[in-house]
């Protein structure tokens, strides 16, 4: 079954095209199946859907297309992103503790340790390049290169996620009632062996939809780039799903799919990408009025502001042990406060490549590191946390620079959203780790901002009317 998108996916290049391939294979495997059932065969990772359908469609990318890359400094530090997992499952020990003067001899050579991790760190590269690797690839050659008749994948591409996003919002509603997780359930029948670490949550009497992504703010950073980039689709389209749903019916195809990604984002009642909401928002606002530049400082000096009043009140919040903590939500707090607070001395054991993904010692029972900056410090160290704030300083940088120059409409808007994307996921993920399918959506979207290449002013289309209201008209 976890081989299926394979398949279709080889069938649909030998018939149609890569393009093609991407939005009607890809894409579906990726928004609309779990990716934490897989299937192991002899001496590879751990497959799920999504894998399953990127390995053909990667190969038909490097047969086909590979001849309009261009080299950047972006591409070296995705691949150094994905060897510095491997480097820490696999080495990690030996190099921390300095016996890498030893990783020649014939008594290395016998170590089981060492050969255990070694292959394991092997196959979480070969894992970690299906999932950062070949969707940054999809990004960078795919969406924004036009085809022969100068249209470029980006429209369709959105509209295909933004449509799949509200159908997962619309399926996830018996979650939101029910507590539990349709998609579990239906799962558990097709892989009745298989276990899932992840239990359905409630908050405040409603079940929080985590779809089939695992974790409800996981599904709500997800829904949280489909409502920016579907609100980009509505302005710069104005006839993108303005057909009547249902003839005599007043509801409209693009009014129903924006209704049921927002829903989706409400029902996660995640407020990591709620709050990464509100600050693309306040950016796209202030850019509206200020310069980029001045925008950007404002920008940053409001955030220190409100992160400074939410460390005081998070500090008295948090002030109690775990045990006394009378919320659901008192108790997320402090666990969160703790893990930084234990996390730090083993940090500072092993600060260079880390303890590696499954060999890290779990410290006073917090097994799960719920802020991705930490856990990558504590799984790759500085090298993996260096390389991840290169990538996204590196695509937060090269938006800013798009943004100085002038460009079509809808070019401009697209930086904006771009950039309100990256803001959002980097505020989430002070609340919980990249996984599942986050994963691949970044990199696709890091492939994407280094694809970009704006038309300039006077070139190809004319900008449509109205440009005064900047991208705070994408939002209303």
């Amino acid at each position: 079954m976890i081989l299926l998108p394979a398949i279709v996916c080889w069938i649909a290049l030998a018939t149609g095209s890569v393009r093609k391939a991407l939005l009607n294979v890809y894409l579906p495997a990726l928004l609309l199946l779990p990716q934490y059932y897989i299937v192991r065969l002899p001496h590879t990772p751990a497959l799920t859907f999504s894998d399953a359908a990127i390995i053909p469609l990667g190969l038909a990318l490097i047969a086909t297309e590979i001849r309009y890359w261009r080299l950047s400094w972006m591409d070296l530090w995705v691949f150094l992103f994905a060897v510095s997992v491997g480097l820490s499952q696999g080495l990690s020990t030996e190099l921390s503790n300095g016996e890498w003067i030893n990783l020649f001899t014939a008594e290395s050579a016998t170590s089981r340790r060492l050969s255990t991790n070694m292959a394991d760190g092997a196959m979480m590269f070969i894992a970690r390049i299906m999932e950062t690797m070949l969707p940054y690839m999809v990004g960078k050659l795919l969406i924004e290169r036009a085809d022969s008749e100068g249209h470029t994948l980006r429209k369709q591409l959105i509209g295909r996620m933004a449509a799949l996003l509200a159908i997962v919002g619309a399926i996830s509603t018996y979650d939101f009632l029910s507590g539990g997780s349709i998609w579990q359930k239906v799962g558990g029948i097709i892989f009745p062996t298989q276990f899932v670490g992840w239990p359905p949550q409630m908050r405040w009497g409603f079940g929080r939809i985590a779809g089939p992504f695992g974790h409800a703010i996981l599904a709500g950073m997800i829904f949280l780039m489909g409502l920016i980039y579907c609100l980009w689709l509505r302005r710069v389209d104005p006839a993108w799903g303005t057909r009547k749903l249902v003839n005599g019916l007043p509801f409209t195809i693009r009014g129903v799919i924006t209704v049921g990604i927002i829903a989706g984002l409400l029902m996660t009642q995640s407020r990591g990408p709620w709050l990464g909401v509100v600050l693309a928002l306040l950016f796209a606002m202030l850019t509206r009025v200020l310069s980029v530049g001045k925008a950007a400082l404002v920008f940053l000096v409001l955030v220190a502001g409100i992160a400074g009043l939410a460390y005081r009140f998070g500090k008295q919040y948090t002030e109690a042990d775990l045990a006394q903590a009378s919320t659901e939500e008192q108790r997320s707090a402090i666990y969160r406060r703790e893990l930084l607070t234990n996390y730090a001395p083993l940090v500072a054991e092993r600060k260079a490549f880390g303890w590696g993904v499954t060999t890290y010692p779990p410290v006073m029972g917090q097994k799960s590191i719920d802020n991705q900056y930490l856990l990558l410090a504590v799984t790759q160290g500085f090298l993996g946390m260096g390389l991840f704030m290169a990538i996204a300083g590196g695509s937060g940088l090269r938006l800013l620079q798009l943004i100085a120059r002038p460009m079509q409409y809808e070019d401009r808007l697209l930086v904006f959203a771009h950039l309100a994307v990256l803001i959002g996921l980097l505020t989430s993920l002070a609340t919980v780790y990249m996984g599942e399918q986050v994963v691949m959506l970044f990199f696709l979207f890091t492939g994407w901002v280094q694809a970009m290449n704006p038309v300039p002013l006077g070139e190809g289309t004319l900008e449509i009317s109205g440009t005064r209201f900047g991208f705070r008209r994408i939002l209303v």
